[in-house]
């Protein structure tokens, strides 16, 4: 069942145009959304981070990966919810991710309900 996202305040960092974009008008329907094609531009905007919801960060990005960007951004923005996306599925990577503590891993291509769901299961369970 979809129970898409409203209200919240959505970071994108994606370096797939077209996935991104894919993002941005999914979520933009009824979000405030901001979308970033790597690492270093979502830094270099982080003073707009203050009241973000929900982090969805590509694995693989140029310069910093989506890990290394999630350790910088997560002892700022602890409250948040943080989502990799990966192309990429493998053991390690689900260790990984549950290690450093992503809230969810979702991999690409994925289904906007799935991904959807996700986030909403999340900002649920911490309201």
């Amino acid at each position: 069942m979809l129970r898409q996202i409203k209200d919240q305040n959505v970071v994108i960092v994606e370096d797939n145009p077209e996935v991104c974009q894919s993002l941005h008008i999914y979520f933009s329907q009824q979000n405030t959304v901001q979308a970033y094609a790597s690492a270093e531009e979502a830094i270099a905007a982080e003073s707009n981070f203050q009241s973000t919801n929900v982090f969805i960060i590509d694995y693989k990005l140029p310069g910093k990966n989506g890990v290394e960007l999630f350790q910088y951004l997560r002892t700022k923005y602890f409250a948040a919810k943080y989502i990799l996306i990966t192309g990429e599925m493998s053991y390690d990577m689900a260790e990984t991710t549950r290690q450093v503590g992503f809230d969810a891993l979702v991999l690409k291509p994925f289904d906007f309900t799935i991904l959807d769901d996700n986030i909403s299961a999340l900002i649920t369970t911490s309201a």
